[in-house]
């Protein structure tokens, strides 16, 4: 077991770093650019809207790369860290801007940097652990040393008192740092134990995908998951400042406890999937999640702590939205492998990673395009009708999904039992 536990913690280490940059691209990026390098806030919108286009056609590519063996993985992960590093530089630190898409070429090289790692590390995963309980556990370290490297940043600005520029710099290079390190760690101690059976083809797996029942309901349970979280993710800054009253402080402060309990909810959410099975855990934390979400109605201005405590409590929810659906993903891989004789956990895996960026494209979408309707305006006084969206948006439309979600997951039929059949078909 001890070698289990050190083996996970090789296999985490790159998670760790690669989340790191989450924050910063995500939030800060976009006025970096605006007030660094005097960049027009609509053209910097239109590059991230066009690289995350890219982002989203890259998933499939990589994952069909990546079953058919056209590139080592391990090849892959090393490629996808060194075109993440040297975009994070030029993002970040690089203070000459040479040319006019300077943003959309070095965006969408994170983003496919991002991709060519992420496809073919959950893809080592899946063939690590081939143990039904044993899969959540790993799966519960990388999301845990997620959740530290997200914790490292947003905690970061809250004890260091440094300039916007100042704190990336640092962020970058902690990550680049820490990546070298964890990425050859992981290059060096961990095995890729991948076995093709045969050759894949693309029509005959394409075919086979839209037969595969379970991953059909496990992915559209986890689609409708995924707009649940966009949703408040968009929304966060603007039902702090213009439902709440907060300020940036205030921001920080949410976050900091959200994902300390979200750090504190894996352990116990590993434990309880080991009781009651991966389906009942994820379904639990689903429904949990919604419900305490229904308080933010009855909150208003002023109200920052009780918000709080609702955070930590859909924060130690989050737990298991993190660490239980790539378990389940690598039990429909053996399921696929054993119905249909294809290994294609890349392709599996990497409709994870496109439907939360379609999630996130579709979500951001509609709630600008209604913002826009709305003719909302930063830093000036909203309407009643503008406050009342952010608020359906940010809390109505993600409990109807949560639950939703877990609903539809209600119906899928795997327990540990049953695995051990396909895996002994399999595996022998």
């Amino acid at each position: 077991m001890k070698k289990i536990s050190l083996r996970n913690i090789f296999y985490s280490l790159p998670a760790f770093s690669f989340a790191i940059p989450t924050f910063p691209v995500m939030i800060m990026l976009p006025a970096f650019f605006a007030e660094v390098h005097n960049f027009d806030i609509a053209i910097i919108g239109t590059y991230i809207f066009l690289a995350k286009l890219v982002d989203i056609v890259s998933d499939p590519i990589v994952g069909w790369v990546n079953d058919k063996k056209i590139l080592d993985r391990k090849f892959l992960i090393t490629l996808g860290s060194i075109l993440c590093a040297i975009s994070l530089y030029k993002l970040f630190i690089q203070k000459n801007i040479t040319y006019e898409y300077y943003l959309f070429v070095w965006i969408s090289v994170l983003y496919l940097g991002w991709t060519l790692f992420q496809i073919p590390y959950l893809s080592i995963g899946y063939d690590l652990e081939k143990d039904y309980f044993l899969r959540t556990k790993l799966s519960a370290n990388r999301e845990l040393f997620i959740l530290f490297g997200l914790f490292f940043s947003l905690g970061l600005p809250m004890f260091f008192n440094f300039s916007n520029a100042e704190l990336l710099s640092y962020i970058v290079y902690v990550a680049i740092f820490s990546g070298f390190i964890g990425i050859s760690v992981m290059l060096f101690k961990i095995p890729d134990n991948r076995v093709l059976k045969k050759d894949i083809q693309f029509k005959s797996a394409l075919k086979n995908l839209r037969k595969n029942d379970p991953l059909v309901r496990v992915m559209f349970a986890w689609f409708v998951n995924s707009l649940a979280n966009v949703f408040p993710m968009i929304l966060f800054s603007f039902y702090i400042s213009y439902v709440l009253g907060g300020n940036d402080n205030d921001r920080q402060v949410v976050l900091f406890y959200y994902f300390l309990f979200a750090i504190l909810g894996v352990p116990f959410w590993t434990y309880f999937s080991k009781k009651f099975g991966k389906k009942k855990t994820w379904a639990t934390s689903l429904i949990l999640s919604a419900f305490f979400f229904i308080f933010v109605f009855f909150l208003s201005k002023g109200d920052i702590y009780l918000f709080i405590i609702i955070s930590c409590i859909t924060g130690f929810c989050l737990g298991a939205d993190l660490i239980i659906p790539p378990s389940i993903q690598a039990d429909i891989s053996d399921i696929h492998l054993n119905k249909f004789n294809e290994d294609i956990s890349g392709v599996l895996f990497s409709f994870i990673t496109f439907l939360n960026k379609l999630s996130f494209a579709i979500a951001s979408l509609f709630v600008f395009s209604i913002l826009g309707l709305l003719n909302f305006k930063a830093n000036e006084e909203i309407s009643y009708e503008t406050k009342i969206f952010i608020i359906i948006s940010y809390a109505l439309i993600p409990i109807v999904l949560k639950f939703s979600s877990s609903l539809i997951l209600m119906r899928f039929k795997l327990t540990e039992k049953d695995l051990k059949k396909i895996q002994k078909k399999i595996y022998g």
